[in-house]
This record gives C-alpha cells, sequence and structure tokens, in this order.
C-alpha cells in the first residue's frame, strides 16, 4: 500500500537539525534502495511554509510509524499521512 507523507517544520530550522541534513538523506536513500522510498519532493518556496511530500509503500499505516521513526530530523518535524488509493492511470 501506498502513503503520502508530508512533512514541514515544527519551527524555524536551527543548526542542530540542518546538521542532520546529510544523514537524512542518506536514510532516504536507503529507503529508496529498500523500494519503500517511491518519490520525494519538496516545495520550491524556501521560506517558513517549506514543505516535503514522499511517496512510501509499506504493508500498512504501523509500518509507517515505525519507519519514521529511523529519520534522523523526524524530531524537527509535523508530518501527516495519508494512504493512497491505487493509481487511476497504470
Amino acid at each position: 500500500m501506498r502513503f503520502m507523507l508530508k512533512f514541514t517544520w515544527k519551527q524555524a530550522p536551527t543548526e542542530e537539525a540542518m546538521a542532520l541534513m546529510p544523514a537524512e538523506i542518506k536514510r532516504g536513500i536507503e529507503l529508496a534502495e529498500q523500494g519503500i522510498g517511491e518519490a520525494a519532493y519538496q516545495s520550491a518556496d524556501q521560506s517558513a511554509a517549506w514543505a516535503a511530500w514522499a511517496v512510501w509503500n509499506c504493508n500498512s499505516r504501523d509500518a509507517v510509524d515505525e519507519l519514521i521513526k529511523t529519520l534522523p530530523m523526524r524530531e524537527f518535524f509535523n508530518h501527516d499521512i495519508t494512504p493512497l488509493a491505487e493509481p487511476f492511470v497504470p
């Protein structure tokens, strides 16, 4: 099952948060290599309204919740998770 994840900053990014960015990117690459991370996007707006979206393929919502716990920057982001229906177009 696919899930759309939306990540937004809880507060303005700090040096501490930004120092974790390389590890966050590495984790995203690992999830893609495992076939979990199918797509990732970030907003073109780099203001405080910045957001990122990801499509993950997981067996369940519980699996998504567990994987979020492995993200190095998880404590700095709010996240929304939306289960996705199958695509309309093959």
